[in-house]
């Protein structure tokens, strides 16, 4: 490994480790930031090859801040530049999961933590049958012997689920093969 490279991978880590801590939201709030860094501080882009590498990332599975570190420390550095720009973005997540997962395992024996933690499963539940109904409102519309249809083959799939232990795969499998169903009888 040649020295710009060396040099270019420890600007790699450095840079993703500061964006990973500082910024919220992700990896696209991160990208004027990486577009400032590598394109018009450092040159070690162009704005065209920036806006290839976001489409590339875009187009790829994943974490797209981990995609971003990928592509960009390749580009940047080969394949130390990659493998830097990963570790750069993946060390303060981890670092704070495993602070807070200390922090809670040492606070989980005072009662107003067990509490605390039984208000916020309250809350999250609640969020959760939020989404579920406004999603089901969505989803579950049509013509009314098709509504009906949709609205008793979820409830029967709800149902299975929670109060049978129907294994969830069977639930999705039925659900499907009723679907065809209903699409090839019900007007």
């Amino acid at each position: 490994m040649n020295s710009t490279t060396l040099q270019r991978s420890r600007t790699l880590f450095g840079v993703f480790f500061y964006l990973s801590a500082v910024t919220l939201g992700g990896g696209l709030a991160m990208l004027p930031l990486m577009r400032q860094e590598f394109v018009e501080k450092r040159k070690w882009m162009t704005d065209d090859e920036m806006v290839d590498t976001v489409a590339a990332m875009q187009s790829m599975p994943g974490i797209i801040a981990m995609n971003m570190g990928v592509l960009i420390g390749y580009r940047c550095a080969g394949i130390p530049g990659a493998i830097a720009a990963i570790f750069g973005g993946l060390l303060p997540p981890f670092i704070a999961i495993v602070l807070l997962a200390t922090l809670v395992a040492q606070l989980r024996q005072y009662a107003f933590v067990q509490h605390l933690f039984l208000g916020v499963r309250a809350a999250v539940a609640a969020m959760i049958l939020l989404a579920v109904v406004s999603l089901g409102k969505q989803i579950l519309k049509g013509e009314r012997p098709r509504c009906i249809f949709a609205w008793t083959v979820a409830i029967a799939s709800f149902a299975a689920l929670v109060f049978f232990g129907v294994d969830a795969i069977l639930v999705i499998v039925v659900g499907a093969i009723l679907g065809l169903i209903c699409h090839f009888v019900l007007p």
